[in-house]
């Protein structure tokens, strides 16, 4: 449980997509290893009964007991029994989930295998897919038992074959492909819901369509685009963000800074960059780092250093605090490591070394006046 909640943590966006707007809000929690929900008080809420939990999304929550999955409700009750091997957070009314082979049987050296369900936990799928996204759009990004890439709609009938970025999937009708498997000298484009393509793959590379734009990156300058592939910021910065709550974050000399749809920054680049973390405001605020900016090793590899226990641990200098959209810090710079906040509360690394992977010593819950609601041990 600890790992799954500090690797939805270092992603940064992730814990992000697994919690949305909810009222009340609850919050997973694992404590000698048994797991539950506080609210934003920190306050336990649903008893810590569970083998693992997962964020609520659309009023339900993923939950295991011994090696089973099911959903529950915000009262703690299971609306879906516990019958998968896996099983990820609602979207659009839908979720992905593991299926046991009849019997639960070994096949292949595999338990199962992916489809997905609705609300009342119904499989809407036929086909046994070994790869499931989320859906977006109205369609889910899939890969079939023999590995041919493609989309479902909401009947989970496969209704396009495509190779997109993995887990991008369709935003403002739009999805990410990259030519030659994303493998160096690979080029990025766009297509439609049809399949084709609308934007050429001619940028280095780019992320998916938020707020209406798409930050791209050509001959190592970026700027952002709409979804006809029109140009609407200015190709002038050493990276860029997605748009949340109307603004971008954007790298310039090596300084991560914040800019409007008008492409005028409205926050002047001063914080830290992150490798493979996209500074973006969510609840308000934004997570950001002060002090030296992670630099990569001469096979430009993240500099890093894996621990006796298997834990691999960030090689960096500085601390992560949380600015308003004046720029204003209303938490001081002195974590390690802060995830994005949602409904009032983001998790925090307590310990004393930022993790890319493993197990956070002590990990937390802080809200935005800087109190730390929950702590881990």
């Amino acid at each position: 449980m600890t790992k799954t909640i500090l690797l939805l943590m270092l992603s940064f966006c992730a814990f992000a997509c697994n919690v949305l707007a909810q009222t009340p809000s609850l919050f997973p929690v694992e404590k000698n290893g048994k797991a539950g929900y506080i609210d934003q008080t920190g306050k336990v809420v649903i008893p810590l009964k569970f083998d693992e939990a997962r964020a609520f999304t659309e009023g339900v929550a993923p939950v295991r007991i011994g090696e089973d999955w099911g959903y529950i409700d915000k009262t703690g009750q299971f609306v879906i029994r516990p019958q998968f091997f896996e099983a990820q957070r609602f979207s659009e009314g839908f979720a992905q989930v593991g299926i046991y082979w009849p019997r639960r049987q070994i096949v292949d050296s595999t338990v199962g295998y992916d489809g997905y369900i609705d609300k009342s936990g119904r499989v809407i799928t036929k086909d046994r897919f070994g790869v499931a996204f989320d859906f977006s759009d109205g369609l889910a990004e899939i890969q079939t038992e023999d590995y041919k890439d493609g989309f479902i709609d909401r009947t989970g009938k496969i209704v396009l074959y495509a190779y997109t970025y993995p887990g991008s999937g369709f935003h403002y009708g739009r999805a990410m492909f990259k030519t030659n498997s994303n493998m160096p000298g690979s080029r990025a484009g766009y297509i439609d819901k049809t399949g084709k393509i609308v934007i050429p793959a001619t940028y280095l590379w780019g992320n998916e369509f938020a707020e209406g734009l798409a930050c791209v990156n050509a001959e190592n300058r970026s700027g952002f685009i709409d979804p006809d592939g029109k140009t609407v910021v200015d190709f002038k910065y050493d990276g860029c963000g997605s748009f949340s709550e109307g603004l971008a974050s954007v790298l310039v000399n090596g300084s991560v800074g914040f800019i409007d749809k008008l492409g005028k920054m409205v926050i002047q680049p001063r914080f830290s960059w992150v490798p493979g973390a996209e500074t973006h405001f969510s609840d308000g605020v934004a997570v950001v780092k002060v002090g030296e900016s992670e630099k990569p090793t001469d096979e430009g590899l993240r500099d890093a250093t894996i621990t006796s226990d298997g834990k691999i641990l960030a090689n960096t200098s500085g601390f992560f605090g949380v600015i308003d959209k004046a720029g204003k810090f209303i938490i001081p710079a002195k974590y390690v490591q802060l995830g994005d906040f949602h409904n009032g509360l983001a998790l925090v690394n307590l310990g004393d070394a930022y993790i890319i992977h493993g197990d956070a010593d002590r990990w937390g819950y802080i809200n935005k006046e800087g109190r730390i609601v929950w702590k881990s041990s």
